[in-house]
């Protein structure tokens, strides 16, 4: 079992925890998923550290997803403040 998985039967994940997770799970780097989305490295640094969260086309999306092994429906839940 792997720790994402193990992780999330624990606690919910926040999309900026899960996402590092993911990121380090498929030995990408920040740089790997920037160059694919076509946005900055300090976007993606911001997203792991909660400074912002991914606003993305649909195709960056499904960049995303093939790049993190996942399907839209893996994602985290939207958090309530």
């Amino acid at each position: 079992m792997n720790i994402s998985i193990m992780l999330s039967q624990v606690m919910e994940l926040t999309f900026s925890q899960w996402f590092l997770i993911k990121r380090r799970s498929r030995s990408l780097s920040q740089d790997d998923i920037a160059k694919t989305l076509g946005v900055s490295k300090q976007t993606i640094s911001n997203w792991e550290r909660e400074v912002t969260i991914p606003t993305l086309t649909i195709n960056q999306f499904k960049k995303l997803c093939k790049l993190l092994d996942c399907t839209l429906d893996d994602f985290p839940s939207p958090q309530d403040d």
